[in-house]
């Protein structure tokens, strides 16, 4: 990817390079954001993102994409949009064609996700994703 985006082959990526090379790989960044993402990665301040800045930023874009992943899942369960998923929008939600659910499995889901026992906000569901996607990535 590195590669792909120093387009001059001197070692470096410039604010030019990385958003042209953003926009072939389809990032959907608008151009605050990618200046943004420019000023945070360029830790020595020299205007250009050497290898190992750069991959600061690849690991950040990753993560944001992953974070958006996560946030529309979350809202195809949160049903009334208020930032939490309630025990009847899961039971809703892992309904079979009949309209029944596996209590033991929505318990043990909400057992293991809902840290306040109430109901499952947006930074919980976020974070044991992560959690269960740190687990498969490290085996």
């Amino acid at each position: 990817m590195f590669a792909l985006m120093d387009t001059d082959n001197d070692g470096k990526v410039t604010y030019e390079e990385l958003r042209t090379g953003l926009r072939k790989v389809g990032s959907q960044l608008a151009e605050p954001e990618i200046k943004m993402l420019m000023e945070v990665a360029d830790v020595d301040g020299n205007g250009v993102l050497d290898y190992g800045e750069f991959v600061a930023v690849t690991i950040h874009l990753q993560k944001m994409e992953n974070d958006e992943h996560f946030r529309r899942a979350f809202m195809f369960f949160d049903k009334d949009g208020n930032g939490y998923i309630e025990l009847d929008e899961l039971r809703e939600a892992l309904a079979d064609e009949y309209g029944e659910t596996d209590d033991d499995v929505l318990n043990d889901i909400m057992r293991e996700v809902d840290t306040d026992k109430q109901s499952v906000p947006v930074q919980e569901t976020t974070e044991y994703w992560w959690d269960q996607w740190y687990r498969l990535d490290s085996h």
